[in-house]
Protein backbone atom coordinates (compact mmCIF):
# COMPACT_ATOMS: atom_id res chain seq x y z
CA UNK A 1 0.00 0.00 0.00
CA UNK A 2 1.29 3.47 -0.83
CA UNK A 3 2.28 5.70 2.04
CA UNK A 4 -0.37 8.34 2.70
CA UNK A 5 1.40 11.53 3.67
CA UNK A 6 0.30 15.03 4.53
CA UNK A 7 2.10 17.95 6.13
CA UNK A 8 1.41 19.01 9.70
CA UNK A 9 0.00 22.47 10.24
CA UNK A 10 0.81 23.98 13.65
CA UNK A 11 -1.56 26.82 14.49
CA UNK A 12 -0.62 29.24 17.27
CA UNK A 13 -3.16 31.94 18.09
CA UNK A 14 -0.93 33.71 20.60
CA UNK A 15 1.57 34.63 17.90
CA UNK A 16 -1.04 35.12 15.17
CA UNK A 17 0.86 33.14 12.57
CA UNK A 18 0.98 29.62 11.19
CA UNK A 19 3.96 27.40 11.88
CA UNK A 20 3.58 25.09 8.93
CA UNK A 21 6.08 22.67 7.44
CA UNK A 22 6.22 20.19 4.62
CA UNK A 23 6.52 16.86 6.40
CA UNK A 24 5.13 13.37 6.41
CA UNK A 25 3.29 13.98 9.67
CA UNK A 26 -0.49 13.89 9.70
CA UNK A 27 -2.27 17.15 9.00
CA UNK A 28 -4.22 18.27 12.03
CA UNK A 29 -6.53 21.09 12.94
CA UNK A 30 -6.10 22.94 16.27
CA UNK A 31 -7.34 20.91 19.22
CA UNK A 32 -5.30 21.89 22.26
CA UNK A 33 -5.58 24.92 24.56
CA UNK A 34 -3.85 27.97 23.18
CA UNK A 35 -4.39 26.97 19.57
CA UNK A 36 -7.08 28.43 17.36
CA UNK A 37 -7.91 28.82 13.70
CA UNK A 38 -7.36 32.36 12.36
CA UNK A 39 -10.61 34.20 11.73
CA UNK A 40 -12.36 33.27 8.50
CA UNK A 41 -12.84 36.02 5.92
CA UNK A 42 -16.19 37.30 4.81
CA UNK A 43 -17.76 35.00 2.22
CA UNK A 44 -18.41 37.82 -0.20
CA UNK A 45 -15.92 38.88 -2.87
CA UNK A 46 -15.15 42.57 -2.94
CA UNK A 47 -12.45 45.11 -3.53
CA UNK A 48 -10.27 45.85 -0.55
CA UNK A 49 -11.55 48.72 1.52
CA UNK A 50 -8.82 51.02 2.83
CA UNK A 51 -5.76 48.78 2.51
CA UNK A 52 -3.44 49.46 5.41
CA UNK A 53 0.32 49.33 5.39
CA UNK A 54 3.02 49.46 8.02
CA UNK A 55 6.73 49.82 7.49
CA UNK A 56 9.94 49.15 9.34
CA UNK A 57 13.40 50.55 8.69
CA UNK A 58 14.63 53.05 6.15
CA UNK A 59 13.51 53.24 2.55
CA UNK A 60 10.09 51.66 3.07
CA UNK A 61 8.47 50.26 -0.05
CA UNK A 62 5.80 52.35 -1.77
CA UNK A 63 3.04 49.77 -2.09
CA UNK A 64 1.02 51.98 -4.42
CA UNK A 65 3.79 51.61 -7.01
CA UNK A 66 3.82 47.81 -6.95
CA UNK A 67 2.39 45.99 -9.95
CA UNK A 68 1.11 42.49 -10.58
CA UNK A 69 -1.21 40.17 -8.65
CA UNK A 70 -0.64 38.06 -5.56
CA UNK A 71 -2.62 34.93 -4.83
CA UNK A 72 -2.62 33.59 -1.28
CA UNK A 73 -4.76 31.58 1.09
CA UNK A 74 -6.42 32.80 4.25
CA UNK A 75 -4.68 30.36 6.56
CA UNK A 76 -6.03 27.12 5.07
CA UNK A 77 -9.59 28.38 4.54
CA UNK A 78 -9.78 29.63 0.96
CA UNK A 79 -7.75 31.03 -1.92
CA UNK A 80 -7.75 34.77 -2.62
CA UNK A 81 -6.14 37.20 -5.05
CA UNK A 82 -5.17 40.84 -4.56
CA UNK A 83 -3.29 43.37 -6.64
CA UNK A 84 0.19 43.99 -5.27
CA UNK A 85 -0.78 47.60 -4.50
CA UNK A 86 -3.56 46.35 -2.18
CA UNK A 87 -6.52 46.91 -4.47
CA UNK A 88 -8.91 44.42 -6.05
CA UNK A 89 -9.17 41.83 -3.28
CA UNK A 90 -11.19 38.86 -4.44
CA UNK A 91 -12.01 35.45 -2.99
CA UNK A 92 -11.55 32.63 -5.53
CA UNK A 93 -12.73 29.55 -3.61
CA UNK A 94 -15.68 29.16 -1.22
CA UNK A 95 -15.71 25.41 -0.59
CA UNK A 96 -16.40 24.37 3.04
CA UNK A 97 -13.28 22.19 2.93
CA UNK A 98 -9.74 23.57 3.14
CA UNK A 99 -8.45 25.19 -0.06
CA UNK A 100 -4.96 26.69 0.19
CA UNK A 101 -1.34 26.87 -1.07
CA UNK A 102 -2.07 28.51 -4.46
CA UNK A 103 0.38 28.99 -7.34
CA UNK A 104 0.05 31.01 -10.56
CA UNK A 105 0.58 29.45 -13.95
CA UNK A 106 3.40 31.11 -15.94
CA UNK A 107 0.94 33.10 -18.05
CA UNK A 108 -1.10 34.22 -15.02
CA UNK A 109 -4.31 32.72 -16.41
CA UNK A 110 -4.68 29.78 -14.01
CA UNK A 111 -4.08 28.97 -10.36
CA UNK A 112 -3.15 25.56 -8.95
CA UNK A 113 -4.00 24.94 -5.31
CA UNK A 114 -4.35 22.25 -2.68
CA UNK A 115 -7.82 21.13 -1.62
CA UNK A 116 -9.22 18.70 0.94
CA UNK A 117 -12.73 18.73 -0.54
CA UNK A 118 -12.42 15.09 -1.64
CA UNK A 119 -11.54 13.76 1.81
CA UNK A 120 -7.81 13.73 1.17
CA UNK A 121 -5.32 16.22 -0.22
CA UNK A 122 -5.59 16.78 -3.97
CA UNK A 123 -4.14 19.30 -6.40
CA UNK A 124 -6.73 21.40 -8.21
CA UNK A 125 -6.46 23.94 -11.02
CA UNK A 126 -8.86 26.82 -11.72
CA UNK A 127 -9.02 29.85 -13.95
CA UNK A 128 -7.66 33.11 -12.52
CA UNK A 129 -11.22 34.26 -11.78
CA UNK A 130 -11.98 31.12 -9.74
CA UNK A 131 -14.01 29.35 -12.42
CA UNK A 132 -13.61 25.78 -13.72
CA UNK A 133 -12.09 24.26 -10.60
CA UNK A 134 -10.97 20.70 -11.34
CA UNK A 135 -8.86 17.99 -9.74
CA UNK A 136 -5.65 17.24 -11.68
CA UNK A 137 -4.01 14.75 -9.29
CA UNK A 138 -6.91 12.31 -8.68
CA UNK A 139 -5.36 9.67 -6.44
CA UNK A 140 -6.25 8.13 -3.05
CA UNK A 141 -2.82 9.02 -1.64
CA UNK A 142 -2.25 12.64 -0.70
CA UNK A 143 -1.09 15.10 -3.36
CA UNK A 144 0.00 18.62 -2.45
CA UNK A 145 2.58 21.38 -2.82
CA UNK A 146 1.52 22.54 -6.31
CA UNK A 147 3.73 24.67 -8.51
CA UNK A 148 4.24 25.07 -12.27
CA UNK A 149 6.85 24.37 -14.90
CA UNK A 150 7.80 27.26 -17.18
CA UNK A 151 5.93 25.56 -20.04
CA UNK A 152 2.64 25.42 -18.10
CA UNK A 153 2.56 21.97 -16.50
CA UNK A 154 1.61 21.38 -12.87
CA UNK A 155 4.22 19.90 -10.51
CA UNK A 156 3.54 18.60 -6.99
CA UNK A 157 4.61 16.15 -4.27
CA UNK A 158 3.05 12.74 -4.80
CA UNK A 159 3.29 9.53 -2.77
CA UNK A 160 1.66 7.14 -5.23
CA UNK A 161 3.29 3.72 -5.46
CA UNK A 162 5.81 4.64 -2.76
CA UNK A 163 6.12 3.06 0.68
CA UNK A 164 7.57 6.23 2.17
CA UNK A 165 8.37 9.77 1.11
CA UNK A 166 7.45 11.73 -2.01
CA UNK A 167 8.57 12.22 -5.59
CA UNK A 168 7.61 14.83 -8.18
CA UNK A 169 4.52 14.28 -10.33
CA UNK A 170 3.74 16.40 -13.39
CA UNK A 171 0.56 16.78 -15.48
CA UNK A 172 -0.79 19.32 -17.92
CA UNK A 173 -3.34 21.87 -16.72
CA UNK A 174 -6.22 19.58 -17.73
CA UNK A 175 -4.89 16.79 -15.52
CA UNK A 176 -3.70 14.52 -18.33
CA UNK A 177 -0.31 13.20 -19.47
CA UNK A 178 0.86 12.25 -15.97
CA UNK A 179 4.63 11.92 -15.64
CA UNK A 180 6.61 11.05 -12.51
CA UNK A 181 10.17 12.32 -12.25
CA UNK A 182 12.37 9.43 -11.02
CA UNK A 183 14.36 11.35 -8.44
CA UNK A 184 16.19 8.98 -6.10
CA UNK A 185 15.69 11.19 -3.04
CA UNK A 186 12.94 12.38 -0.69
CA UNK A 187 11.37 15.35 -2.51
CA UNK A 188 9.04 18.05 -1.15
CA UNK A 189 8.01 21.63 -1.97
CA UNK A 190 9.53 21.85 -5.44
CA UNK A 191 10.26 25.02 -7.41
CA UNK A 192 11.05 24.90 -11.14
CA UNK A 193 13.79 27.23 -12.36
CA UNK A 194 12.69 29.94 -14.81
CA UNK A 195 14.74 28.43 -17.65
CA UNK A 196 13.17 25.00 -17.11
CA UNK A 197 16.44 23.13 -16.57
CA UNK A 198 16.44 22.73 -12.77
CA UNK A 199 14.08 21.90 -9.93
CA UNK A 200 14.89 23.08 -6.40
CA UNK A 201 13.26 21.26 -3.49
CA UNK A 202 13.55 20.53 0.19
CA UNK A 203 14.45 17.05 1.41
CA UNK A 204 14.28 15.55 4.87
CA UNK A 205 17.54 13.93 5.85
CA UNK A 206 17.46 10.24 6.87
CA UNK A 207 16.47 9.75 10.50
CA UNK A 208 15.26 13.33 11.01
CA UNK A 209 12.17 13.79 13.18
CA UNK A 210 10.46 16.17 15.59
CA UNK A 211 8.93 19.61 15.06
CA UNK A 212 12.18 21.01 13.62
CA UNK A 213 13.50 18.12 11.50
CA UNK A 214 16.68 18.27 9.44
CA UNK A 215 15.63 19.43 5.98
CA UNK A 216 18.00 20.80 3.38
CA UNK A 217 17.52 22.39 -0.01
CA UNK A 218 18.67 20.51 -3.09
CA UNK A 219 18.55 21.11 -6.82
CA UNK A 220 18.37 18.57 -9.62
CA UNK A 221 18.04 18.53 -13.36
CA UNK A 222 14.45 18.55 -14.58
CA UNK A 223 14.72 14.84 -15.43
CA UNK A 224 15.70 13.92 -11.85
CA UNK A 225 19.44 13.52 -12.47
CA UNK A 226 22.33 15.58 -11.13
CA UNK A 227 21.07 15.99 -7.57
CA UNK A 228 23.09 18.68 -5.76
CA UNK A 229 22.81 19.73 -2.12
CA UNK A 230 22.60 23.52 -1.73
CA UNK A 231 22.31 23.90 2.05
CA UNK A 232 24.03 21.85 4.73
CA UNK A 233 22.61 22.78 8.09
CA UNK A 234 21.24 20.55 10.88
CA UNK A 235 18.17 22.79 11.18
CA UNK A 236 15.21 23.07 8.80
CA UNK A 237 15.97 24.77 5.44
CA UNK A 238 13.08 24.73 2.99
CA UNK A 239 10.39 26.31 0.83
CA UNK A 240 12.72 27.43 -1.99
CA UNK A 241 11.71 30.12 -4.50
CA UNK A 242 13.72 31.07 -7.61
CA UNK A 243 14.36 34.67 -8.55
CA UNK A 244 12.92 35.54 -11.98
CA UNK A 245 16.38 35.59 -13.56
CA UNK A 246 17.28 32.21 -12.03
CA UNK A 247 20.41 33.49 -10.27
CA UNK A 248 19.15 33.36 -6.68
CA UNK A 249 16.91 31.27 -4.42
CA UNK A 250 14.98 32.60 -1.44
CA UNK A 251 14.16 30.14 1.33
CA UNK A 252 13.16 29.81 4.98
CA UNK A 253 15.46 28.49 7.69
CA UNK A 254 15.29 27.69 11.39
CA UNK A 255 19.08 27.89 11.77
CA UNK A 256 18.75 31.06 13.87
CA UNK A 257 16.22 29.58 16.29
CA UNK A 258 17.67 29.52 19.81
CA UNK A 259 17.42 25.71 19.85
CA UNK A 260 19.82 25.63 16.89
CA UNK A 261 22.01 28.66 17.60
CA UNK A 262 23.99 29.69 20.66
CA UNK A 263 24.35 33.27 19.46
CA UNK A 264 23.22 36.00 21.84
CA UNK A 265 20.89 37.35 19.11
CA UNK A 266 19.24 34.00 18.35
CA UNK A 267 15.55 34.10 17.49
CA UNK A 268 12.62 32.49 19.29
CA UNK A 269 8.85 32.16 19.00
CA UNK A 270 8.57 31.78 22.76
CA UNK A 271 8.24 28.04 22.78
CA UNK A 272 5.37 27.50 20.33
CA UNK A 273 7.53 26.19 17.52
CA UNK A 274 10.76 26.84 15.62
CA UNK A 275 11.51 30.34 14.32
CA UNK A 276 11.75 30.56 10.53
CA UNK A 277 13.82 33.40 9.09
CA UNK A 278 14.03 34.51 5.46
CA UNK A 279 17.27 33.79 3.59
CA UNK A 280 18.57 34.35 0.06
CA UNK A 281 21.41 32.46 -1.62
CA UNK A 282 22.94 32.21 -5.07
CA UNK A 283 21.53 29.41 -7.21
CA UNK A 284 24.61 27.26 -6.54
CA UNK A 285 24.11 27.52 -2.76
CA UNK A 286 26.78 30.15 -2.15
CA UNK A 287 26.43 33.50 -0.35
CA UNK A 288 23.64 32.45 2.00
CA UNK A 289 22.47 35.45 4.00
CA UNK A 290 19.54 36.37 6.20
CA UNK A 291 17.26 39.07 4.83
CA UNK A 292 15.18 39.90 7.92
CA UNK A 293 14.64 38.77 11.50
CA UNK A 294 10.86 38.91 11.08
CA UNK A 295 9.24 35.47 11.11
CA UNK A 296 9.03 34.30 7.49
CA UNK A 297 8.15 30.91 6.12
CA UNK A 298 6.59 31.15 2.66
CA UNK A 299 8.17 33.47 0.10
CA UNK A 300 7.98 34.53 -3.53
CA UNK A 301 9.65 37.11 -5.75
CA UNK A 302 8.10 40.02 -7.58
CA UNK A 303 8.01 39.48 -11.36
CA UNK A 304 10.84 42.00 -11.82
CA UNK A 305 12.94 40.48 -9.02
CA UNK A 306 13.14 43.76 -7.09
CA UNK A 307 11.09 42.60 -4.10
CA UNK A 308 10.15 39.58 -2.01
CA UNK A 309 6.72 38.90 -0.50
CA UNK A 310 6.59 36.59 2.48
CA UNK A 311 4.11 35.16 4.96
CA UNK A 312 2.56 34.92 7.50
CA UNK A 313 0.78 38.08 6.42
CA UNK A 314 1.73 39.89 3.23
CA UNK A 315 5.13 41.42 3.94
CA UNK A 316 7.30 43.07 1.30
CA UNK A 317 11.05 43.50 1.48
CA UNK A 318 13.95 44.07 -0.91
CA UNK A 319 16.38 41.16 -1.36
CA UNK A 320 19.06 43.24 0.38
CA UNK A 321 16.89 43.36 3.51
CA UNK A 322 15.70 46.96 3.26
CA UNK A 323 12.23 48.47 3.17
CA UNK A 324 10.21 45.96 5.19
CA UNK A 325 6.57 46.94 4.65
CA UNK A 326 3.36 45.07 5.46
CA UNK A 327 0.13 45.11 3.47
CA UNK A 328 -2.96 44.46 5.57
CA UNK A 329 -5.85 42.83 3.75
CA UNK A 330 -9.25 41.80 5.06
CA UNK A 331 -8.82 38.13 4.39
CA UNK A 332 -7.91 36.47 7.68
CA UNK A 333 -4.23 35.51 8.01
CA UNK A 334 -2.57 35.43 4.57
CA UNK A 335 -0.30 32.46 3.87
CA UNK A 336 1.42 30.91 0.83
CA UNK A 337 1.77 34.08 -1.32
CA UNK A 338 2.57 33.75 -5.02
CA UNK A 339 3.21 36.81 -7.22
CA UNK A 340 2.64 37.14 -10.96
CA UNK A 341 2.68 40.02 -13.43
Amino acid sequence: MAFKATPMLRLAAAAAFILSACSSNAFRQPSSPGEAQPASPSPSSSVLASPGASSSGSGSIDLSALTGRITFSSSTDDVWVVNADGSGLRRLTTNPANDFDPAWSPDGRKVAFRSERDGNNEVYVMNADGSRQHDVSRHPTDDWGPTWSPDGRVLWNCARELHTGFRPCVVDAAGTALHTIPADIYVECEAWSPDGTKIAFMSQEPGASGNDPDYNIYAMNADGTGITRLTDNPSDDGFPSWSPDGTQIAFASTRDDCSNSDRADCLSTGGIGPFFALYVMDADGSHQHRVTDKFAQFVDWSPDGDYLVFAPGLNFIRPNGSGLTALHVRAGEPEFPDWTA
